[in-house]
């Protein structure tokens, strides 16, 4: 069967149920939320985007755990990821993201343990009517459980123990420089290279990034977030 013919067949599935009435899709994720999570609480409607969180603790700070669901009725589906932020100033932001400090990842992307989905696979899909998409909901939640909640426990667990993280907290723990001009500096550097991170050539971000680099025992794919990693170090640092 081609895509669109799967889509259109997830999408066109008869129930009796009447049709969703606007705003209904909040009160069904919120009740699923109450229900199968009840330590994630509903935070904020904001960009399309419904946001469910959960706050723990770590290093100090806090660690904000997310859970986004894009609904459409339009186009009769969901979108859904998951995010462990650091930064606040990043909860609402719908950028994926592979730095260790602020991670966000699609869920469909974790069930499937693939960056690159066919579409079929990437959304979950509804047919508008109450019935058929709080099934959706419940399945949405069923995987958020299933592989959401490992991801953020892994990351919880990577905050703790990961010695890239820990050489990372202890310098900005022991930086001394004006907050406000390091990132006025490395912010309109970032402007000027097309918000490339290769365009950072800051000496406090260079000397960072080399003592990352230099930590024994990192996995290739860590070293890979490295570049990423240190400017949200320094982020951290001049929002604390």
């Amino acid at each position: 069967m081609k895509w669109f013919d799967k889509i259109k067949e997830l999408t066109s599935t008869q129930d009796k149920s009447p049709e969703l009435k606007k705003g209904e899709i909040k009160k069904i994720l919120i009740q699923e939320a109450n229900e199968g999570l009840p330590d994630f609480e509903f935070l904020k409607y904001k960009n399309g985007c419904y946001t469910f969180q959960r706050l723990r603790q770590q290093n100090r700070l806090s660690v904000y755990e997310l859970f986004h669901v894009i609904f459409t009725l339009k186009d009769k589906n969901f979108a859904c990821s998951i995010a462990s932020r650091l930064n606040p100033a990043y909860i609402f932001s719908n950028q994926f993201n592979i730095g260790l400090l602020n991670p966000h990842k699609d869920l469909k992307g974790l069930k499937h343990n693939s960056g690159a989905l066919n579409i079929q696979d990437a959304y979950y899909f509804h047919n508008g009517k109450v019935e058929t998409t709080t099934k959706a909901v419940e399945e949405i939640f069923g995987d958020f459980k299933k592989y959401g909640l490992p991801f953020l426990d892994k990351q919880l667990e990577k905050l703790k123990s990961n010695p890239i993280i820990k050489c990372g907290f202890d310098y900005i723990d022991d930086l001394q420089t004006d907050k406000e001009n390091l990132k006025q500096e490395i912010t309109e550097e970032l402007k000027k290279g097309g918000l490339l991170l290769s365009s950072i050539k800051h000496p406090i971000y260079i000397d960072l990034k080399e003592k990352l680099q230099s930590v024994s025992g990192q996995s290739k794919a860590d070293r890979q977030k490295i570049p990423k990693t240190a400017h949200e170090f320094l982020e951290l640092y001049w929002v604390k």
